[in-house]
């Protein structure tokens, strides 16, 4: 089995970083509403999580867009 060289573009493995974030978004965005509801804070207030979910989504659509250029 032959690894890819070294400094070789893979458009996989962005495609598949921008699912990770995608995903991470939903859970963030699962997990604060979950607290706002019980009216409970879990290391951060619910606004907390809602702002990591927006950071996470708007650094997904960053990748694709450079990866759209490339």
């Amino acid at each position: 089995m032959r690894s890819a060289p070294v400094g070789r573009y893979n458009p996989g493995a962005m495609r598949t970083l921008c699912w990770v974030l995608i995903g991470l978004a939903a859970l963030a965005f699962t997990v604060g509403t979950t607290i706002a509801f019980r009216h409970q804070v879990f290391l951060l207030e619910p606004v907390g999580y809602w702002r990591g979910a927006v950071g996470f989504l708007l650094f997904a659509i960053a990748l694709r867009m450079m990866d759209s250029r490339a």
